[in-house]
């Protein structure tokens, strides 16, 4: 039976179709833009559908999860963020016990075991614990999150950043670029600030290794480097870490909860 997970975030719709009988997904992700989101989260799946090769009405069961899923009225079913990430990391990252899902608009910390959720936390109530830091960081550089990361690398001298509210941390780095700080040690300083939130939620987690990261975020060697040197352990990022909450959610809507059974 072939089903399909579909994620809506606060910035992209994400779409994966679950073919079993190939063992393939089959993903599209598209950006939010003015239309409609029930819109894009069908043109997203229909897309995937069509990278399946199987006509959109051939699907058996839709899920939908994320933080915009009751917007998908096409769907059969609508999943929480933490249980299909899980399932999609259980996946992608089969032996990941503690996965971070980082994306613009949250960060969620997740520790499970083949596939099963176990205990999860998550912060989106403030710009400073999730994706919408970066953009924001790097605006007074003039650069974007992927070129910030970029820089980042460069880093050759320690510079602490020690506002937690973005707005003020703004304030800072403007302040550190009129000190004539370097753009790689500031750079470096902003995924420094967003590891330490991330690894305070997962101390409260009682995490584990392995480690995997997924969310769109996870494209940033910036911000994946800064997450290993303050946990003291390789991060691994799936190949396409964008869609693991889709992808949980295409496996869940099958009735594959991964082990111990099914729906």
């Amino acid at each position: 039976m072939i089903t399909a997970g579909i994620d809506v975030g606060m910035e992209t719709v994400k779409a994966v179709v679950w073919d079993p009988d190939r063992a393939k997904a089959y993903s599209c992700a598209l950006p939010l833009n003015q239309a409609p989101v029930s819109q894009t989260a069908r043109q997203a799946f229909q897309a995937a559908a069509a990278k399946a090769e199987v006509a959109p009405e051939a699907v058996w069961n839709i899920a939908a999860t994320g933080s915009g899923r009751e917007a998908v009225e096409f769907a059969r079913s609508y999943l929480g963020e933490a249980v299909c990430c899980a399932r999609g990391a259980g996946a992608a990252a089969p032996s990941a016990v503690t996965v971070i899902d980082l994306g613009a608009d949250k960060c969620l910390a997740i520790r499970c075991r083949g596939g099963q959720l176990q205990k999860s936390l998550r912060n989106d109530r403030c710009a400073s614990g999730s994706g919408k830091f970066l953009e924001i960081a790097a605006a007074p550089l003039g650069v974007g999150p992927k070129e910030l990361g970029q820089m980042s690398l460069g880093s050759r001298n320690y510079i602490e950043i020690n506002n937690k509210c973005a707005v003020f941390a703004e304030s800072e780095i403007i302040s550190l670029i009129h000190a004539k700080r370097r753009p790689e040690d500031i750079a470096k300083a902003v995924f420094r600030s967003l590891a330490r939130r991330i690894y305070t939620m997962a101390i409260k987690l009682d995490w584990e290794e392995e480690v995997a990261m997924v969310g769109g975020v996870a494209y940033n060697q910036g911000m994946v480097k800064a997450l290993e040197e303050e946990l003291g352990c390789r991060v691994f990022v799936p190949k396409e870490p964008l869609v693991t909450g889709a992808l949980g959610a295409a496996l869940l809507a099958a009735g594959d909860r991964g082990e111990g059974g099914c729906l």
